[in-house]
């Protein structure tokens, strides 16, 4: 498409600092489709994609390797229903912004109308003594036993004790990018070409009387809650080549039709010359529900940076309900602890059998699903895994179905978990995962592929 095809906007200059993530906020049309790339160059694979969110702000992130007095020109072309407003956008590495090129705006997402609510933060006796459906009517999450698992309980009562802006999530499809289930390189037991983390699976146990004949093994109750921690990864990608990197935590998608998941994205690539290099990237809050959605949804309305402490929550269940397999929903729950906001999105199950057989903590790089060609439906392919160097994952536990109330909880590492490390095409190791304790992993980058 030429050039004077598009609605040309004045250009946006900013100075950003050297060696810091810099947010930039561009207000565009609500709902906006924007793609990013530096000006003059084709490549499809060197694009950013970052979507608007119903206000109308386009945001990503800008790291300079250094200062420079070279500037760098980028468009950001927006698409709404095939119309594309273009914004030139300049940017300046250098610790001292000027009278032409200003730092950019500050962007205090708390000021957005778009949040309805705000749930206050409970205090200690509201914390030991409100009722349980009290709790979940607020929008609280799940309360564990203080006395049966304390760190659980800790865990649950850091969250409840902030104050939480409650927003009505928005959500797009994904159709270019999805979050499926677990590759295995048959090959080499423990590895996945596009998982790294824990499987927890269901726990054996004896079954029927030894003493009469009867005695066997079989398997303990499934799972039909999961719960995650982390600080979201500033990630840094290649140069002129976008990567990509996730943490999610989920139910079910080893060996079942089934996968219930959510978490934040991290992708990023690198413009520049020999002079200075730019990193750019996105990060977003994600859920997916396999099988009835093929592809990612993105909350585009949930605030997400590098360095924000988020928790994640992933149950089957009803609405305002404690957690139950046979539940009308999948249940997934977004906190942003550091911006202080929250999110529920309800997945109808349908027809879908959620069995709860394993428990999932997992850093992924997500397969990208290109446009369909003739008679053949989208073709899957796994991308670059962008440079998240180490991300720590805490309080990684699960619940028990049909357990007694509060109680249930267990850690990730647990009898019969899985570790699993990503690996590459050709061998090579992408990413691995350790455990720190009973409730805490590192995921430590290897290699983009």
């Amino acid at each position: 498409m030429a050039d004077n095809s598009y609605e040309s906007t004045p250009h946006f200059r900013y100075t950003v600092a050297p060696r810091v993530f810099s947010q930039i906020a561009l207000r565009t049309l609500p709902h906006a489709i924007c793609t990013v790339r530096e000006e003059g160059a084709s490549d499809p694979h060197a694009v950013l994609k970052v979507y608007a969110d119903p206000a109308g702000i386009a945001r990503f992130h800008a790291r300079p390797s250094g200062a420079s007095a070279e500037v760098l020109k980028f468009v950001v072309d927006c698409d709404v229903e095939g119309k594309v407003t273009r914004y030139p956008l300049e940017l300046r590495a250098d610790h001292e912004p000027s009278q032409a090129m200003p730092a950019p705006p500050q962007d205090d997402v708390l000021q957005s109308p778009l949040y309805d609510s705000v749930r206050p933060a409970l205090s200690n006796a509201e914390m030991l003594e409100m009722p349980d459906d009290k709790l979940l009517e607020r929008g609280y999450p799940h309360r564990p036993s203080r006395h049966e698992v304390p760190r659980a309980f800790r865990a649950w009562q850091r969250v409840v004790s902030m104050p939480s802006a409650v927003l009505e999530p928005h959500t797009v499809t994904r159709h270019d990018i999805r979050h499926g289930k677990g590759v295995s390189i048959q090959e080499a037991p423990g590895t996945a070409a596009n998982w790294c983390g824990f499987e927890l699976h269901r726990s054996l146990k004896l079954t029927g009387s030894p003493t009469t004949g009867g005695g066997g093994i079989g398997l303990d109750q499934p799972y039909d809650w999961v719960h995650g921690r982390w600080h979201v990864p500033a990630v840094v990608g290649e140069f002129n080549r976008k990567t990509y990197s996730s943490l999610w935590v989920g139910l079910d998608g080893v060996e079942t039709s089934d996968l219930v998941q959510a978490g934040t994205e991290s992708d990023s690539i690198i413009y520049g010359n020999d002079f200075v290099q730019i990193t750019l990237s996105t990060y977003y809050a994600w859920t997916e529900f396999l099988p009835q959605q093929p592809s990612s949804l993105q909350v585009t309305n949930f605030p997400v940076n590098p360095g924000d402490e988020m928790v994640v929550e992933v149950w089957i269940g009803n609405a305002g309900s404690a957690p139950t397999l046979s539940g009308a929903f999948g249940v997934l729950l977004l906190m942003n602890l550091t911006v202080g906001v929250s999110t529920y999105i309800y997945t109808p199950v349908g027809t879908t059998r959620v069995g709860g057989s394993e428990a999932v903590w997992i850093a992924e790089r997500p397969t990208l699903l290109k446009p369909a060609s003739g008679i053949f439906g989208p073709s899957p392919q796994l991308p670059d895994l962008a440079n998240f160097a180490s991300a720590t994952m805490f309080d990684a536990h699960a619940r028990k179905a049909n357990s007694p109330k509060h109680q249930g909880y267990v850690p990730y590492f647990g009898p019969r978990n899985r570790q699993i490390s990503m690996v590459g095409k050709n061998g090579d190791t992408l990413s691995v995962v350790t455990p720190i304790d009973a409730f805490s992993m590192r995921f430590d980058w290897k290699a983009f592929s």
